[in-house]
């Protein structure tokens, strides 16, 4: 069966390489946009995971700097060998007009939570001035902002030129903690367009805030619900006042009345904004409304299964979703003993969690089990981490909304990692013997995924539930036969969850 989905991707093994030894930093798998994040880097960014356009300076080669050693990814900065000083100094010659991110790369050689006494020494200080050396921001990294040791984290300073003079960048050391840094970029912010509030029941009377963040000159917010364009209708309530519009130099805030735009649409519905203008300054969010919770499906006397799969992601996507087709096609008839509720969810961080605790809570399946559109093969996903993060890539990745949240816990008092409750080893027993090359992952990302994964662990927690998640293969067009292999999955998932809570 395998030949199915290795044909359709090329390959049906993993892109990541050799997992990297300690001292040289574990990546993310996920950041290696092998899968989940392959559409951003097809686009956006170039090949090395850098935003299109962004100046880059390499911290062993490029960068200007007056203490550290240097090591074959990186500059050293160790308290036993500097003092505090320039990690990294950089001018750029003429940066134009506009809001402009610093990301520094960098990592730390030992951790410190919130709530110790060392969480606000400060790892490294961000600065950037003007020509006349006017400060145009500056921003402090504590210590409790790399939440993992060895582990590369992105760290942003945001700001904004009003001329087109000469910037200065400097990244300083304050020789307080051992960190090790790889690079540091500056960019234009064009990338976002945030929508709120998030996917949601449609309630009457509801208003809809739409921020362009940065739009380029001249633009156009092009609407549609599914597949009609609302663009018109939404100039027509501009026009008329109902809705409004306000701009600042480098910002543009919208709100509209919910009703208005979902007018003629059947719910649920997906609301699209897009910026329109030249294509690398296009940007999209979109959000779903509904008419009701979703129901409670499940038979009485079975075991009862939740399953979950994600609607298409990136906003812009017309592709598939190679979770949403598995789930859907998912047949219950073949696990005897067994009745199914399937969701869609949003892609979009806290909604998509939400979403799935409340249909456990007013559910109360027996197994759940969240699937995600993943990588180059299937993976049993381990472990589930206490924190939402999509900077794993430089820039950010926007969840279907916009939101970029950048090293926030998902629960504030949460374990820092909660286990998978699935039967990893039979499950992959079961895909081998039918050919579907799988495997086990401890790494689900920092991003919409993981924080699903997540809270239905913590749902567990205290119950003899049977809950985990699993990425399936990206999968750009599902057809017949694709389509038939994803559903083995799904099955041989299930199988081996229903089989385990029987036992309990």
């Amino acid at each position: 069966m395998c030949v199915v989905l290795c044909s359709a991707l090329g390959a049906c093994s993993s892109d990541d390489g050799a997992s990297p030894s300690p001292a040289a930093a574990r990546t993310p798998r996920d950041a290696a946009g092998d899968g989940l994040f392959r559409d951003f880097l097809d686009g956006k960014y170039d090949g090395k995971g850098h935003p299109i356009g962004a100046s880059v300076w390499q911290a062993e080669s490029e960068c200007k700097a007056t203490i550290g050693s240097l090591e074959a990814e990186g500059r050293r900065l160790s308290r036993g060998d500097d003092g505090a000083g320039s990690a990294c100094s950089a001018e750029v010659a003429s940066l134009g007009l506009g809001r402009f991110d610093l990301n520094v790369r960098a990592l730390v050689f030992d951790t410190r939570a919130a709530d110790t006494a060392d969480a606000n020494k400060t790892v490294l200080h961000l600065a950037a001035r003007d020509e006349s050396g006017a400060l145009l921001g500056e921003k402090d990294v504590p210590w409790s902002a790399f939440p993992t040791a060895l582990t590369y984290t992105n760290v942003f300073l945001s700001f904004t030129h009003g001329t087109n003079a000469r910037v200065k960048l400097e990244v300083t050391w304050p020789a307080e903690v051992d960190a090790r840094l790889d690079y540091v970029e500056l960019f234009r912010e064009n990338r976002n367009l945030l929508l709120e509030p998030g996917s949601a029941l449609a309630q009457t009377g509801a208003s809809l805030q739409v921020e362009a963040l940065a739009p380029p000159a001249g633009f156009e917010l092009q609407v549609s619900c599914d597949a009609q364009d609302k663009t018109a209708e939404a100039n027509a309530l501009l026009a008329a006042g109902t809705a409004t519009r306000e701009d600042t130099e480098f910002r543009s805030a919208f709100t509209f009345p919910e009703e208005a735009l979902l007018a003629g649409c059947s719910l649920p519905s997906r609301l699209r904004f897009r910026i329109g203008g030249p294509v690398s300054t296009q940007t999209t969010a979109r959000v779903t409304r509904y008419a009701e919770e979703p129901p409670c499906t499940f038979g009485t006397e079975t075991t009862r299964v939740l399953l979950t799969g994600f609607e298409p992601f990136p906003a812009w996507a017309e592709h598939d979703n190679s979770s949403d087709a598995a789930v859907k096609s998912f047949d219950p008839s073949a696990v005897p003993g067994i009745s199914v509720m399937k969701l869609t969810l949003p892609v979009e961080f806290d909604t998509a969690a939400a979403i799935v605790e409340s249909a456990i809570k007013r559910c109360d399946p027996d197994v759940v089990i969240g699937f995600g559109q993943g990588r180059s093969q299937v993976d049993v996903e381990t472990t589930a981490y206490n924190l939402k993060d999509s900077a794993e890539i430089a820039g950010g990745i926007p969840d279907n909304r916009g939101r970029i949240p950048s090293a926030e816990p998902i629960s504030s008092s949460g374990a820092a990692e909660l286990t998978t409750g699935l039967p990893a080893a039979e499950i992959l027993a079961a895909l081998g013997a039918d050919g579907i090359t799988a495997g086990t992952s401890d790494d689900p990302g920092r991003y919409v995924c993981n924080n699903v994964f997540y809270r239905i662990m913590t749902s567990a927690a205290g119950t003899k539930r049977v809950s985990g998640f699993v990425h399936l293969p990206y999968v750009h067009t599902v057809g017949t036969a694709e389509q038939a292999e994803l559903r083995s999955v799904v099955t041989h998932a299930v199988v081996a969850a229903v089989k385990k809570r029987l036992a309990n």
